[in-house]
């Protein structure tokens, strides 16, 4: 599926994505209008690997915390954080993976244990993200684990490389440290 497919995917789950940051104020109204700008530009260029608000309000503004966000969201919906670093990814091939979908919803099916799919997310309050995946996996269990934006795009960028077939992925620059450091950078290489 292409990104024009998912872009409505995209911007109902960003949409709910700042309603919760801003009910935890960990934004203001501001900011996030100012990242849905930039959302839009990175959808209009085509950069998946950045439409969102998260990487924008992170990286490209630098006024998110990511440690804050991981925290409101496992107090909120009492998920475990998951470090997809150590993976194995060996049933990836069950999975049936739709790359695009995986970056559009910042989501990524990672193992297969017996009749229960786990999915790892940085977007896990969005409905939009939710529904998307219980209904490709319908009728499966699923266990939702939350990811830090860095895991994910690590996963991900293994996982392409991994595929028999198609382009391979530009490696992500090496991880940035967390604003709470004073040095946030995207992890992803910087497009010209």
């Amino acid at each position: 599926m292409s990104l024009q497919a998912h872009r409505p995917l995209i911007v109902r789950s960003n949409r709910t994505l700042g309603t919760l940051l801003l009910e935890k104020k960990l934004i203001t109204s501001d900011q996030l209008d100012a990242a849905n700008e930039k959302l839009l530009e990175h959808l209009e260029k085509g950069d998946l690997r950045r439409a969102s608000i998260l990487h924008v309000l992170m990286y490209d503004m630098q006024v998110l915390n990511e440690d804050a966000y991981i925290e409101a969201v496992i107090e909120k919906y009492s998920l475990a954080l998951m470090d997809l670093q150590s993976c194995q990814f060996k049933k990836v091939a069950d999975l049936a993976l739709d790359y695009t979908a995986c970056w559009a919803t910042w989501t990524i099916p990672f193992d297969v244990v017996d009749d229960f799919y786990l999915i790892g997310t940085v977007l896990y309050p969005a409905p939009p993200v939710v529904k998307f995946w219980q209904d490709k996996y319908a009728g499966k269990n699923i266990i939702w684990y939350a990811l830090t934006m860095r895991s994910f795009q690590s996963a991900m960028e293994r996982i392409e490389q991994m595929k028999p077939d198609g382009p391979r992925a530009a490696p992500a620059a090496k991880p940035a440290a967390t604003k709470s450091s004073g040095n946030t950078k995207s992890p992803l290489p910087h497009k010209k």
